[in-house]
């Protein structure tokens, strides 16, 4: 009797697969809401810039159906619930301040891709960037809940792995450098430069120490999938793991090179720091760079040709004042963004207009 996605075999925490195969029809995450909503919208714009716009009137009114569901039945007391378990007498809350079943209040994923989809208002959003600070972040960056989920070491209650796993680390553990990233990119979203750059400092081994003092030794050339609390095991970890929040245990770095995270961490770099994305019929130039770095220079290839790129850093960190292509103004329109002004969209075909043989120089204003 909703537009919300029912949970089936789990979200990508895979570590939460239900034990009770009846929650696959009445469970929801609000993750995986989100996620629906993206596709949902995004496939509307596409078919609507193809000319399919009646096929694109029916995702959009789809997505609309999806987004009051998702503010009406998942953002309680002004806090987004991690899930909503339907059951015959109304909805239980987990991962929320109402759960009496789990003892976790808070759940990032969710909160960090609600901001990503605007499906947050700019108050709210900066409600549950508020509540990470406060609940869901160690030296080591975001992690995924309040507190481990509760360990029983026989049979499961709710979830699977979560509350059997006898190894505390990656999704257990709670640091997982994919949603960390994620994170990161909210904060671009919001315009929070200098958070941003040092979540991203927050995933680059080389150096970690001066970023995060009680790293272990890591290997510099490699991305760490996870950076896991040194707790001998998950008894251990459940009855200290305030010491995460207080620096006062070792963090090891977990899995290495594995899955996409790198692609991630690099296409945030290039993308969201540096601001770069070409697209069919426009250069999306969008960077978001702490004042700090003000005259930053960079080397690319851009559109198939050698570019030095400029940035003059004002005090905001971000949204495009002016761009010059070679000594020359660039026009530009601007896309929505509603907590900051947005990116702006410059037309392959001005670009290529004012190229020349040799290497290309753009200058980027941001932040004045």
């Amino acid at each position: 009797g909703t537009s919300l996605a029912a949970y089936g075999h789990g979200d990508w925490n895979d570590s939460l697969q239900p034990a009770d195969p009846a929650m696959r029809d009445r469970l929801c995450s609000a993750w995986t809401v989100t996620l629906h909503f993206q596709a949902l919208t995004a496939l509307a714009g596409v078919l609507r810039k193809i000319g399919k716009g009646e096929a694109a009137s029916r995702l959009e009114r789809a997505a609309q159906a999806v987004r009051a569901d998702f503010r009406r039945l998942l953002l309680i007391d002004g806090v987004l619930a991690g899930y909503a378990l339907f059951e015959p007498g109304g909805v239980r809350y987990l991962l929320h301040p109402r759960d009496d079943m789990t003892g976790v209040r808070y759940s990032a994923l969710a909160m960090v891709h609600a901001i990503l989809e605007d499906l947050l208002t700019p108050e709210e959003a900066r409600q549950h960037l508020a509540l990470i600070d406060a609940h869901l972040t160690g030296p080591d960056g975001l992690r995924l809940f309040d507190r481990p989920m509760p360990y029983h070491g026989g049979p499961e209650r709710l979830f699977q792995r979560a509350e059997s796993a006898a190894f505390f680390g990656r999704e257990i553990g709670l640091m997982y450098m994919h949603a960390h990233l994620r994170y990161a990119q909210a904060l671009a979203h919001m315009g929070e430069a200098d958070r941003f750059f040092r979540a991203l400092c927050q995933a680059n081994p080389i150096g970690i120490r001066h970023i995060v003092p009680t790293a272990t030794l890591r290997q510099a050339n490699c991305y760490y999938s996870s950076s896991d609390a040194a707790f001998a095991d998950r008894y251990q970890a459940s009855a200290e793991y305030g010491r995460v929040a207080r620096g006062a245990i070792e963090l090891d770095g977990g899995w290495r090179v594995y899955s996409s995270g790198a692609g991630i961490a690099l296409g945030l770099i290039v993308r969201r720091f540096l601001g770069l994305t070409c697209e069919a019929n426009t250069l999306c130039v969008d960077p978001v760079i702490p004042p700090a770095l003000d005259g930053l220079r960079v080397q690319v290839t851009l559109m198939d040709r050698p570019f030095e790129v400029l940035y003059r850093v004002g005090p905001a960190g971000c949204g495009v004042d002016a761009i010059a292509l070679n000594g020359q103004r660039l026009p530009f329109t601007t896309e929505a963004n509603p907590h900051r002004r947005g990116a702006a969209l410059v037309e392959r075909s001005v670009m290529l207009q004012r190229l020349v043989c040799g290497p290309n120089r753009l200058q980027v204003e941001i932040g004045h």
